[in-house]
């Protein structure tokens, strides 16, 4: 039996001969294509930019911030996020920003585009993103968002054909801010952990985006490692953008945010979600530290109001000491912030003793029921917190985990406006008051 490519079999020699002769005509063509997308790139791109200072200086003035503090003027962002934080949501209402304006994440004013915004989706189907995208209120208009669904189909930034056309699709369309999601996805090289190849990557994205499809912005989102806190795989990636937008989630679930870059200092917060508008925003409730120290103390609070009650006229440092005698865990600090948001609160009332001497405290209210204290003074840390001004302020828990329209049950000794019932003072508008003395109810 004769076998494929005897060599001693003419016909055989000429059909390699032939599929010689198609490799080679192949890898011209592949070579031919290659230069000449080179070429498009080339003529489409400005030449390096040299000048004097005083030219430079002299040029008119840049744009303003796309995003004033987090996004300068034709940057590149990356956002890195912990699984599940809201890495894709968050994409989407930067979008919305960027088509409509405003504030994003209900700080950061925005510099809307004038043209559109393009997404390339390289993670979820077109169904999925296309509803996560109308279900935000208020609404992006359907004409100005264009979305370039990827997910199992071939990558275009690794094509020289598709490229080509997507960049020419995005240039009729106007396109002003490309955001492309995620990094791990739309990357075509071999090894994320390499900085080489993820830095030439990056040198294409640029190219690719800025000089053939004419974006002013690109936002890259990549998924972070296990420890939450830097991207996976190279840190090549971290030394490309301007501006480096970080979801991290705690222990709790809470999604924290926080950025750094060129002339970007964004401080840690907490963000909320609304799940009916799909919107996000920042609390303004700082890190997460600063958030544990809060809970810390919120929960100290019904504990220093028993100390006071049984110690009228009391110090600091009496109420430290009567704590130190209870089970209770608590940082000396936060027994003094607990105190002055107990009397903020109008829980305690605050004398004042003069220059040297102890400020004293006395009870503004009746003695605490045993439902609102902590463990170590008598019962059960508070299961409600104080409704004051629409916000949760005896515990942790906040009204976003409640249903809509629903409020917080009070505890018995507390009125709507978180003053003590019984307690002759000035109670919040709302309140319904008989002979200076509050009651629950709401007007």
């Amino acid at each position: 039996m004769k076998q494929p490519f005897d060599w001693d079999d003419e016909a055989n020699s000429e059909a390699l001969d032939a599929l010689v002769g198609e490799l080679l005509r192949q890898r011209v063509f592949r070579e031919a294509r290659r230069r000449l997308d080179v070429e498009a790139r080339t003529s489409a791109e400005d030449g390096f930019d040299a000048g004097l200072l005083a030219d430079v200086l002299a040029r008119p003035a840049e744009p303003p911030e796309r995003v004033e503090g987090l996004i300068p003027s034709e940057a590149s962002t990356l956002i890195v996020a912990m699984r599940k934080t809201g890495k894709t949501t968050l994409a989407l209402n930067l979008a919305r920003a960027l088509i409509l304006g405003g504030a994003f994440l209900g700080r950061f004013p925005v510099r809307p585009v004038a043209g559109r915004v393009a997404f390339l989706n390289y993670e979820v189907s077109a169904a999925q993103l296309a509803r996560w995208a109308s279900e935000l209120e208020p609404q992006i208009p359907r004409d100005r968002l264009v979305l370039v669904n990827l997910r199992g189909r071939r990558n275009p930034l690794d094509n020289d054909e598709d490229r080509a056309e997507l960049a020419e699709l995005l240039r009729e369309l106007e396109v002003e801010t490309l955001i492309v999601d995620p990094f791990g996805r739309a990357f075509s090289g071999a090894s994320q952990n390499d900085s080489a190849e993820v830095g030439a990557w990056l040198v294409r994205l640029d190219l690719f985006a800025r000089g053939q499809a004419g974006v002013s912005d690109v936002v890259l989102t990549a998924h972070a490692g296990w420890e939450g806190e830097r991207t996976r795989g190279s840190s090549a990636l971290e030394d490309w953008p301007d501006s480096i937008i970080t979801l991290t989630r705690d222990k709790e679930g809470a999604t924290y945010f926080r950025a750094i870059g060129r002339d970007v200092d964004v401080p840690e917060d907490r963000m909320e979600f609304d799940e009916q508008t799909r919107t996000m925003s920042l609390t303004g409730s700082g890190s997460r530290r600063q958030t544990v120290r809060t809970d810390h103390v919120t929960a100290l609070v019904p504990a220093v109001v028993t100390a006071v009650h049984d110690n009228p006229g009391a110090g600091v440092n009496d109420v430290l000491t009567a704590l130190r005698a209870t089970s209770l865990s608590f940082r000396d600090r936060d027994v003094s912030s607990a105190l002055k948001s107990a009397t903020e609160q109008l829980l305690v009332v605050a004398k004042p003793g003069g220059p040297g001497k102890k400020t004293e405290h006395y009870p503004s209210g009746p003695r605490p029921t045993p439902s609102t204290l902590l463990p170590g003074i008598g019962s059960t840390t508070p299961s409600n917190p104080v409704y004051r001004d629409g916000v949760g302020v005896g515990s942790s828990s906040s009204t976003e985990e409640l249903g809509r329209g629903q409020e917080p049950e009070l505890p018995a000794t507390l009125c709507t406006c978180g003053h003590p019932l019984g307690a002759a003072l000035p109670h919040k508008r709302g309140c319904a008051q008989i002979g200076g003395t509050a009651r629950g109810g709401v007007s």
